[in-house]
C-alpha cells in the first residue's frame, strides 16, 4: 500500500507540476506503482439536453485528457519509474458527485498509500463558491498521505 501513489490530474498546469514532483521524489524507486487519474464530469441534462451532444463532449474531453495523461506518464518513465508501474485511468461521472469524492473513493478502492493533487490557487471567494478539490481531499482523506503541490 505504501508504494501505491494516486495522482489526480486535470488539464491544469499545477497538475503537471504534481506529476513532476512525484517523478523527482520517486526517481529510481522501482517498486513504486503510480496511477494517473482524471475525472470527466458529464454535463447534466439541464445544461446539455441532447444525449449525442453530451457524448460528443465527453469523447472530446477524453481525447484531450488522454494526450495530457500520456505526456505525464512519459515524465514518470523518464525519471526511471518502470513503464509497467505507470497506469492511466479516466473516470466518466454522470452522477452529481464531486471530483474530490471520486478521487477519495478511488484511493480507498485501490488501497493507495498516497494521493497527490495540484492546487489551482483559487481565491477565497472562488473557493467558497466552487469548492476546492485539494482542500476537500486534505480534510476527508483517511489512512493515506496527501501531497498538495502548488
Amino acid at each position: 500500500m505504501m508504494n501505491k501513489i494516486l495522482i489526480a490530474i486535470d488539464l491544469s498546469e499545477n497538475s503537471l507540476k504534481a506529476v513532476d514532483y512525484v517523478a523527482r521524489m520517486m526517481q529510481c524507486h522501482a517498486a513504486v506503482d503510480v496511477t494517473l487519474l482524471n475525472v470527466i464530469k458529464e454535463p447534466s441534462t439541464d445544461i446539455m439536453p441532447d444525449e449525442r451532444e453530451r457524448m460528443d463532449y465527453v469523447e472530446q474531453k477524453r481525447s484531450e485528457t488522454l494526450g495530457l495523461m500520456e505526456q505525464a506518464a512519459r515524465k514518470l518513465t523518464e525519471h526511471e519509474i518502470p513503464e509497467k508501474n505507470v497506469h492511466l485511468k479516466i473516470q466518466i461521472c454522470s452522477k452529481p458527485v464531486s471530483v474530490a469524492e471520486l478521487i477519495l473513493k478511488e484511493c480507498e478502492a485501490g488501497s493507495y498509500g498516497t494521493i497527490v493533487v495540484g492546487r489551482r490557487g483559487m481565491s477565497k471567494k472562488e473557493e467558497f463558491l466552487f469548492g476546492s478539490v485539494s482542500n476537500k481531499i486534505v480534510r476527508e482523506a483517511r489512512d493515506c498521505t496527501v501531497w498538495v503541490v502548488e
